[in-house]
């Protein structure tokens, strides 16, 4: 059995300069074990007043939001969310969501494959990049 304890996760915040709401703190749990090579999942939280940039995956994803409320844009879509809401959202097409109300917004992210490609549109800091892989293990 394979478990992960959310609130146990070391987080990495990350922000992009040209854009100062758009501030996450976020895990790949899973990612990168030997016996998860058919699924990836990211877990973020979002501060109130703060977003998770626009972006796109190379993987069909389902977000579930733990917690919180906002609003997202899916491709040419926007629509309020709220804790227990699950939301589609299509490979390659692009995507943010803001923290509209008044705590953390946590979310899980289960993709359909392990091999995962974000493509934000302004690098991401620290890390100082634009494109961020996340890859399973290979077989050994």
């Amino acid at each position: 059995m394979i478990t992960v304890q959310l609130t146990e996760l070391d987080l990495l915040e990350s922000w992009q300069e040209e854009c100062p709401e758009s501030r996450t703190r976020a895990s790949f749990p899973l990612v990168g074990m030997s016996d998860t090579k058919s699924l990836g999942v990211v877990y973020f939280e979002v501060e109130p007043g703060n977003m998770l940039a626009s972006h796109t995956d190379s993987q069909d994803e389902i977000l579930v939001l733990l917690s919180g409320s906002g609003e997202g844009t899916i491709g040419e879509e926007t629509g309020q969310l709220r804790a227990g809401a699950l939301v589609f959202i299509p490979a390659m097409v692009p995507h943010w969501f803001r923290n509209t109300g008044t705590e953390t917004l946590h979310c899980v992210g289960i993709f359909a494959g392990a091999n995962v490609v974000s493509t934000f549109e302004h690098a991401l800091q620290p890390m100082g990049m634009r494109v961020l892989e996340h890859q399973a293990l290979a077989a050994v």
